[in-house]
């Protein structure tokens, strides 16, 4: 994936406490305070240029519209999870976030400054974008049958989201195949972010799709695993982009009965915080595995980086997303916002996951590594939607598909239930050959 790029949700994101961090596909977000600040001999250049425009630009435009532009192009010039918001783009979050719904198609995407386009990092579950079989890495071109490249993201988000009921036609493109149409039909999409179920050998499995408000449903599926005998617990954080630290954190607190488990750096003292736990609801120490891949990020970095550092749990699969900045949205006088990147947070170790330029270590790296393949990614999202399909009879397996990266986490804890190393061997797949630069 593309590291120089702004992550936004097209899904579901239940009522958050905006007090909160945030930490999660393009989120990790703290209410700021109103901080004023201009020197009038920097902005004489900006209304210069406001007046010249509005005075000799054939066709003319709103001061207001120049301004909104100006504002988006200085957050351009900053990080890619920088960005300004106007007035009514802010509402249009705000309600997203307090109220927890719209109509959308289910996809988190980023914008990709090297191409212009939007790249998708994972389907939320439960959405249209989700049954398509639309996978992460794919790579949306145009919206309606237009042409969406160059297009900043908030606008491109607005076109897609819509009124549920509507449809709205994509066309993606993705490695390996010609460009494609995916119609898809919009509605309220609500996140499940906690499903539970008992395996064999006593093995708990907990597969949480997003850190919004989930502890509870996760304190009450544990419980029943608990009364089911459970030895051993699986965490799946496989395409979980993140979302509210404090849940994060609380999940954290309940496999760890003391030490950090996050810290935060910025410039200020409001954005130097440690996290550590507090013992009070810590869980049985039974043997845990993470099970992590390219689209787990953030929050999820967070839970699995807290768990490597402290030796409580094992993760296997493949190599985190590395989103580990925090940002922070400042209201403006006028009612828009502008949301900048305020700290990084790094794990008990002091480790930064965030991905930048000519990083070659972002991210988490799995202590059993087990890579899949964009195919095999794709049977895995078919797997889980049959296992929601409730009917008389069990829907038939789609194709026989084998996830290796679970069948690698239960072998891990059998090997610790019965005190033995794990038969676990490497699964690294061939990368493509970089391609030769053309000739001057």
């Amino acid at each position: 994936m593309n590291d120089r790029r702004t992550s936004q949700v097209m899904a579901l994101l239940p009522t958050v406490a905006m007090a909160f961090f945030l930490a999660g596909g393009g989120a990790g977000w703290m209410m700021a305070g109103r901080q004023h600040s201009g020197r009038p001999d920097e902005l004489a250049k900006v209304r210069e240029a406001l007046d010249r425009i509005q005075d000799r630009y054939y066709g003319g435009v709103s001061r207001e519209k120049l301004v909104d532009g100006a504002m988006e192009g200085i957050t351009s010039k900053l990080d890619p999870y920088c960005e300004y918001f106007t007035i009514q783009e802010w509402k249009e979050f705000e309600e997203n976030i307090v109220h927890g719904k719209f109509g959308g198609v289910g996809i988190v995407v980023g914008s990709d400054r090297a191409t212009g386009y939007l790249t998708v990092e994972t389907p939320v579950e439960d959405s249209p974008a989700f049954e398509a079989d639309i996978l992460p890495g794919d790579q949306v071109r145009e919206v309606d049958g237009k042409s969406i490249k160059g297009q900043q993201l908030p606008e491109v988000v607005r076109k897609i989201k819509g009124e549920p009921g509507t449809k709205v036609i994509l066309t993606l493109a993705r490695k390996g195949r010609e460009p494609f149409q995916v119609t898809l039909v919009r509605r309220i999409i609500a996140v499940k972010a906690v499903r539970a179920k008992m395996l064999d050998d006593g093995i708990g499995y907990v597969r949480i799709s997003d850190f919004t408000e989930m502890m509870d449903t996760f304190d009450a599926e544990v419980k029943k695993l608990q009364g089911q005998g459970m030895k051993a617990i699986v965490i799946d954080l496989r395409f979980n982009g993140g979302g509210l630290l404090a849940e994060c954190v609380k999940l954290a607190d309940r496999f760890l009965a003391k030490g950090v488990i996050v810290t935060t750096r910025g410039n200020t003292k409001n954005d130097q915080k440690s996290y550590t736990a507090t013992g009070g609801d810590t869980l049985p120490n039974w043997p845990l595995v993470v099970l992590i891949n390219e689209g787990t990020a953030s929050a999820s970095e967070i839970f699995s980086g807290a768990m490597k550092d402290h030796a409580r749990g094992k993760l296997v699969g493949s190599r985190t997303f590395g989103k580990g900045s925090v940002q922070t949205p400042f209201p403006l006088g006028d009612g828009s916002y502008l949301k900048l990147t305020t700290a990084r947070y790094f794990t008990p170790k002091g480790v930064s996951v965030h991905r930048e330029e000519g990083k070659r270590d972002y991210g988490l790296d799995p202590d059993f590594r087990i890579e899949m393949s964009q195919e095999e990614y794709g049977g895995l999202m078919r797997k889980w939607n049959s296992e929601r399909i409730i009917k008389a009879d069990p829907p038939k397996e789609p194709d026989k598909f084998v996830d290796a990266q679970l069948e690698a986490g239960i072998e891990v804890l059998k090997a610790a239930l019965e005190n033995r190393e794990p038969k676990v061997a490497s699964r690294v797949l061939k990368k493509d050959a970089p391609k030769p630069p053309d000739n001057p």
